[in-house]
């Protein structure tokens, strides 16, 4: 018996000794609050209004964009990792008189084990017309904004650097659902 509970303890001590930590499930991912899922916001025009949720228009522009800049790039979802999290926060505001688009996207970046490193903002403007295919006018103007975003991202070394490395190996990732439960940056 006592030869058995012995073995028994030195088989499970040598596989928490091999035991590898938890890998990220991707390089870079998104969070967006889910209010901007189910709040709709309105833009105004003297003839016409346009509301729209912000989540669904915004998604498949982050990912694509944030894709080809920072590499493999996805939206969060229940248990999903990363290097980096980013939250996301978008707004957007129409001028019916010059007929145009003003967007802003504010990036908080995250680490994998979730602190908070660095905040970035892009602000876009683009011209078109309420009333002509307003959720493309609003996903163009978005990604003139994010691109900005993407841009700052690249050229910070140290966010770079984890992203494609990572976490230290005695930190443990923090799943993105978690984001908004994290504290933010502290302001000088």
């Amino acid at each position: 018996m006592k030869k058995s509970v012995l073995g028994l303890a030195t088989l499970l001590a040598s596989a928490i000794a091999h035991a590898e930590a938890p890998q990220p499930s991707s390089k870079v991912v998104v969070y967006i609050s889910p209010y901007e899922y189910t709040n709709e916001i309105k833009l105004w025009h003297f003839m016409k209004d346009y509301w729209f949720a912000q989540g669904p228009l915004i998604e498949p522009v982050l990912t694509k964009t944030l894709s080809a800049k920072l590499g493999e790039t996805v939206m969060c979802d229940a248990g999903v990792t990363g290097n980096v999290l980013l939250w996301v926060k978008p707004k957007m505001f129409y001028n019916p008189h010059m007929r145009n688009f003003y967007g802003t996207i504010n990036a908080t970046v995250y680490t994998g084990s979730g602190k908070a490193i660095a905040s970035y903002t892009g602000e876009s403007r683009y011209s078109g017309d309420l009333d002509i295919l307003p959720g493309k006018a609003v996903q163009a103007t978005y990604d003139l904004a994010i691109q900005q975003v993407a841009d700052k991202i690249n050229a910070d070394p140290v966010i770079k650097k984890l992203i494609s490395d990572g976490i230290a190996s005695n930190e443990s990732y923090t799943p993105c659902a978690m984001i908004a439960l994290l504290p933010g940056l502290k302001k000088p």
